[in-house]
């Protein structure tokens, strides 16, 4: 036990003084400016998508970007019991992003899928889901802005 805790003493104090900080800690390298962003499908997860979004917009910045997003999501049955009941849907959100920049035009599609198993409790599981959709929106947006970040 004892052991263990100088370990991990040693360690905490390599990690804090060899200069580590986290990859996405800050926005500092954000280079861009939304000016206009457009949602059309699915409007939960579009809204959670453009609140994330808005965490990026750097006014500051010349680079203007517009955004149209289009955003499915399905929930399908992916697995059935004996009874012919759904035990396991499958969550999936597909993104296209068309970016204008500078005159520029891009087309960017992301795809995420989750499996979650049916609960017993209607409202646990509208919960839980509204969980994923929040996860997939964060994913989403991370993977968008790395995008945007290498777009010349």
């Amino acid at each position: 036990m004892l052991k263990n805790f100088i370990i991990i003493l040693i360690f905490s104090f390599f990690v804090n003084n060899c200069g580590y900080t986290p990859m996405y800690s800050t926005n500092n390298e954000i280079n861009f400016n939304f000016t206009k962003i457009n949602m059309s499908g699915e409007n939960e997860l579009g809204d959670l998508i453009e609140s994330n979004l808005k965490r990026y917009t750097n006014n500051q910045i010349q680079k203007e970007i517009e955004l149209e997003i289009n955003v499915i999501y399905n929930k399908l049955s992916q697995t059935k019991n004996a009874a012919g009941e759904t035990s396991e849907y499958l969550l999936v959100a597909e993104v296209e992003c068309n970016i204008l920049s500078e005159g520029k035009k891009k087309k960017i599609l992301i795809k995420k899928d989750f499996v979650m198993r049916n609960m017993d409790e209607e409202f646990e599981e509208k919960k839980y889901e509204t969980t994923i959709k929040q996860n997939f929106a964060y994913s989403i947006v991370n993977r968008l802005v790395m995008q945007l970040s290498t777009l010349e």
